[in-house]
């Protein structure tokens, strides 16, 4: 017998359209509008633990409670196709009294193995004043923030534990550059790569999603981030009288140009090695979560060679995936 529900979002994604489902999730965006009609009109993107999807609220569906993002909801929907995409349509929905971090998603390895491996990444630095200069900014009163935050509000890693996942992501890829070409500064790598998204502790609150604080709309975190780094390094000076210039310009603009270009919010382009190796591997990082996750939500959905259009790369993925046979 086919199951009835509560179906996860991922179990939903592996449906065929034109099914009824029901299921508890939580509210991750909300945007209103009326059509050119004059009729009102709801995009929610839900969520769990597994992933998230959209959903089209009518006006003529039955709502008890506000629906707003954070708000764990009991909905009984439609499943149909729009653009080539899942999508539900809302027949009832009702406000839950749940709490909503069972539906939050996280990091598929466990937030502890990932704070084991950040230590052991720290502990890893020769370069005492670098390692100083991560020892102080970690173990202290925004740890557990920096553990929390997420690296993104939508695009990638943007979940609770997210911003560790990426930052040692980020470590691990540069470490692995390093092995490759030893002319490079390991240890100026892995620091460069732990600290370049430190300002996102500053650019988003993680309540139950991100949002923007006002310093991260004005000032962003590549500006947050240097301005971080800046004051923990004065502060080794006052406590022990040196820090090396040379070491804090380069730290600095490594944050500053991780972007890469100044179309993408850097402010200034990488202008040494390690600079850009840190750009392009964080490029890669945060690039390879989309596609990855693009390609998972819609296996098993569609054609069977591309994903729907994506607007934000303004391409389809191609999601076969080819499984590598070796001789027995």
């Amino acid at each position: 017998m086919d199951k009835k529900g509560p179906f996860t979002v991922k179990e939903l994604k592996a449906l065929s359209p034109g099914k009824q489902i029901w299921g508890k999730y939580l509210i991750l965006e909300k945007v209103t509008r009326k059509t050119k009609e004059g009729k009102d009109l709801t995009n929610l993107k839900i969520g769990d633990s597994t992933g998230d999807m959209d959903v089209i609220v009518w006006d003529s569906c039955q709502i008890s409670g506000d629906l707003q993002p954070g708000s764990v909801i009991g909905l009984l929907g439609d499943l149909g196709l729009y653009r080539e995409r899942l999508q539900l349509t809302g027949k009832r929905i009702k406000i839950m009294d749940e709490p909503a971090e069972p539906f939050m998603r996280t990091p598929e390895i466990s937030i502890d193995c990932l704070i084991k491996d950040f230590d052991d990444v720290i502990a890893s630095i020769d370069d005492i004043y670098m390692q100083q200069l991560l020892q102080q900014l970690f173990h202290n009163d925004l740890r557990e923030t920096f553990i929390k935050a997420p690296a993104a509000k939508k695009i990638h890693h943007n979940y609770l534990g997210g911003l560790l996942e990426h930052s040692l992501n980020v470590a691990r890829l540069c470490r692995q550059v390093s092995a490759v070409y030893p002319v490079l500064n390991k240890d100026l790598l892995i620091t460069g790569a732990l600290l370049h998204d430190l300002g996102k502790i500053e650019e988003y609150k993680m309540k139950i999603v991100p949002e923007y604080t006002v310093s991260g709309r004005m000032l962003g975190h590549i500006v947050l981030g240097c301005e971080m780094v800046s004051e923990q390094i004065n502060k080794i000076r006052t406590q022990t009288g040196y820090f090396p210039e040379e070491l804090e310009l380069m730290l600095k603009h490594m944050v500053l140009s991780h972007h890469g270009s100044l179309e993408f919010a850097s402010p200034v382009i990488p202008l040494f090695p390690e600079a850009l190796v840190l750009h392009m591997m964080d490029n890669m990082d945060a690039k390879l979560f989309v596609f990855l996750n693009r390609i998972d939500e819609e296996n098993g959905e569609g054609e069977p060679y591309f994903t729907s259009y994506d607007t934000l790369f303004a391409q389809q993925f191609f999601k076969y995936r080819y499984k590598s046979k070796t001789s027995e």
